[in-house]
């Protein structure tokens, strides 16, 4: 498990540099920002290594890598030196102003953050060394990203399965986990499997950050009124909410097992409304891919993170390097996710926009609305302009809006929201409850408003537009109170994201992006995955901060019971979790291993040998011909592009439509150049392609049978053979 440690000291070097340049742009913020130091030095150097490669400035590679690093930690170090510098207790007020303020509980979400990474880390590594393989769902796609950015000296990368195509798709994200694998000289399948625990943590840590900081807040507010249980144990339990609880749908597969946990059906959890995917943290992390949207779950508390400092004490405005250096952070934060996962850059930005509204609204924001706006579109024009390379190629799959025609009616819908964000609902129930006893003449909104919902739900029943109806209502009344004088500024962010997650939980019910899926069953699906999923994420932040504080909202009669269902559904919740991990490993039946090529090796034993000789004796850019098989292949069709990162002719044909490439008559001359025994049939096409290898191993042989085999020893010559696995470099 080296590995594994040498990839932890990398992550902590880069965090620790990045500690100070945290302190300066969330440092008005509980805890100064300092817990967000790991992602927020990980986004920086990330950053800077594609810019570099993608303008030109630098090859990617290992000296753009620690040059990058040294930068950043250069960077963090005169930053650190100048904070130091700056005396709180100056007679000077620009001095205290800029200088950061005694804060009681920075240490303790700095050292708990650190310690949630190491215990999250260690635990994702071993569970994902539980489950080994690389292959399955869509690691081979995750997997072929990240070796073909490690493969290309400039970004975009090539698309590693569709030669001559460079890689459509948002994948900056992937380039998170690309470098540190690329500088550690880590084998691909290692580390992919390190990189999922990492992931992980990462996220752990993250939500921990967001939560304990705006619980210390709420707790300022509050004063004497702030019940027992700190900032550290609001952070546990919200990273415990969105990481690694499972949902209500998780007890009920284990109640319709027969032998739990042995049989139990993990997937199942996920795909809760017909038709359509409801996955959620937990079950990412159990499934194990490295899809965009779970990579930018980290990222994306990041963004949001800005959005709490700036709806608690605005955008700043009284030093000009300061100024400057939190637009730019912040700008970096969101515009990296629309080159991470474009679904979650508007749920960044319109946080972003709502908690500069609900800022304008505070006594200390007035006469400042023009810089305020001002601001805000520089934030939003630079979040584009420091991606613009990324912007500039990339071509959405959007084929624009549709509206929804059929829905669950009222009864289905209802259960599916509760299988499904039940636990995170739990908490917010006693945040509208306060908003109902504070309101004037409490017993006759209630009387009116259960004979509206009675009316309006028969009304909206025949269009199945009830669960929407109620969703638009709980959004309104969100908006309400987070721009009510009267509610606390952590109190109104917490309405804000309440309202986010009620805002995307409403957009599947009316609205749905055209894709690849359109005019079918499945044109929502897609909607429905990365809105909940987005919505799942928001609404668990909320929660995680909402649980403590519901012991101030709740009377006291309604507290104990109110707490007893929190404490079951935390139960339930461990659930999933337990099930589906022991499960997902055949209960953690093998001894734990970062052999991520187990499943190849039984029938292709060869393989992985001849894999490692081309990553260590080709050009990045060398095409290989490997045999073409269905997407989702079982058997490891592409697997050598996916491992390598060398571009095949074709690889999964089904992915590159929907990254709107045209796979063409690929499949049928791969066919040809297998079987022909024509030489000069086969270098026409070898020509036409561009081919500097040929693999011929059992899956090619399976798929195509060995009678055109010979013919490559007349074209080329052998450079690799091993287990019934040859590679021939073609020389014709």
């Amino acid at each position: 498990m080296l590995d594994a440690v040498g990839l932890f000291v990398l992550i902590e070097v880069v965090g620790l540099a990045a500690t100070p340049l945290a302190a300066l742009v969330l440092g008005r913020l509980p805890g100064a920002g300092l817990a967000f130091g790991k992602v927020l030095g990980l986004l920086l150097v990330t950053w800077l290594i594609w810019l570099a490669a993608s303008l030109g400035i630098a090859p990617y590679g290992r000296g753009l890598i620690i040059g990058v690093i040294v930068l950043v930690a250069l960077a963090g170090l005169l930053v650190g030196l100048r904070l130091r510098s700056l005396d709180p207790e100056s007679r000077s007020r620009r001095l205290r102003r800029l200088a950061l303020p005694e804060d009681p509980v920075r240490r303790r979400l700095f050292w708990g953050a650190e310690l949630v990474f190491v215990a999250v880390y260690a635990l994702g590594v071993l569970f994902a060394a539980s489950a080994p393989d690389v292959w399955n769902t869509e690691k081979p796609m995750d997997m072929a990203f990240i070796t073909a950015i490690n493969a290309s000296d400039s970004f975009p990368p090539h698309d590693p399965w569709m030669s001559g195509e460079t890689l459509n798709y948002y994948y900056f994200g992937h380039v998170v986990f690309a470098w540190p694998l690329q500088l550690l000289g880590l084998r691909p399948d290692a580390g992919y499997l390190l990189s999922w625990g990492l992931l992980l943590a990462l996220t752990a840590t993250a939500v921990y950050a967001f939560c304990g900081t705006l619980w210390a807040s709420a707790r300022e507010h509050l004063g004497e009124m702030a019940p027992r249980g700190g900032p550290v144990l609001a952070g546990l339990v919200g990273a415990a909410l969105v990481a690694v609880l499972g949902n209500l749908a998780g007890v009920r597969a284990w109640m319709n097992a027969e032998d739990p946990p042995s049989d139990y059906a993990w997937f199942d959890p996920s795909r809760v409304i017909p038709d359509t995917i409801n996955e959620f943290p937990a079950f990412s992390f159990i499934l194990g891919d490295l899809h965009a949207h779970v990579i930018a779950l980290p990222f994306t508390v990041l963004a949001i993170a800005f959005a709490l400092q700036v709806a608690l004490h605005g955008p700043r405005g009284d030093a000009l390097w300061r100024s400057a250096a939190e637009v730019l952070a912040a700008a970096i934060a969101i515009g990296a996710l629309y080159a991470i996962n474009t679904w979650s850059y508007p749920v960044a930005a319109g946080l972003l926009a709502a908690a500069l509204i609900v800022w304008l609204r505070s006594p200390e924001a007035r006469g400042r609305t023009g810089y305020a706006l001002v601001w805000f579109v520089l934030v939003v024009v630079a979040s584009f302009a420091l991606i613009l390379p990324f912007v500039l190629q990339f071509e959405p799959e959007s084929r624009g809006i549709g509206r929804v025609g059929t829905r669950r009616d009222f009864g289905h819908w209802l259960g599916d929201m509760a299988l499904i964000y039940g636990i995170l609902l739990w908490p917010l129930l006693a945040l509208y409850l306060r908003r109902l006893l504070d309101a004037q003449h409490a017993v006759r909104w209630t009387a009116w408003g259960l004979a509206a919902s009675v009316v309006a739900g028969s009304l909206l029943a025949s269009s199945d537009m009830t669960g929407a109806a109620l969703v638009a209502v709980a959004m309104i009344i969100g908006v309400a109170a987070a721009v009510d004088d009267d509610v606390s500024p952590p109190a109104r962010f917490l309405w804000v994201l309440v309202a986010g997650g009620a805002a995307l939980l409403l957009i599947p019910e009316l609205l749905f992006l055209r894709d690849a899926f359109d005019n079918s069953p499945l044109e929502r699906m897609n909607t429905v995955f990365k809105a909940g999923y987005q919505a799942y994420l928001v609404l668990g932040l909320a929660a995680g901060a909402a649980l403590p504080w519901a012991a101030v909202w709740l009377p006291r009669w309604l507290w104990p019971p109110w707490a007893a269902g929190m404490a079951v559904l935390l139960v339930l919740g461990l659930v999933y979790p337990y099930a589906a991990g022991y499960a997902r490993t055949n209960g953690y039946a093998n001894a734990p291993t970062l052999d991520g090529l187990k499943w190849l090796k039984t029938n292709s034993p060869g393989d992985p040998a001849a894999m490692e000789w081309i990553r260590a004796n080709t050009d990045g850019d060398a095409v290989i011909l490997e045999a073409f098989g269905e997407d989702y292949s079982a058997f490891g069709h592409a697997r050598i592009s996916t491992f390598t990162g060398r571009p095949t002719v074709m690889g999964w044909a089904g992915h590159e439509v929907q990254w709107q490439h045209d796979p063409g008559q690929r499949s049928a001359e791969i066919q040809v150049l297998y079987t022909t025994t024509d030489t000069t049939a086969a270098q026409s096409l070898i020509d036409k392609y561009g081919i500097d290898y040929v693999v011929v191993g059992p899956i090619e042989q399976t798929t195509y049978g060995d009678a055109g085999t010979a013919k490559w020893d007349q074209l080329g010559e052998r450079v690799f053979s091993a287990e019934g696995t040859t590679v021939w470099r073609l020389t014709a």
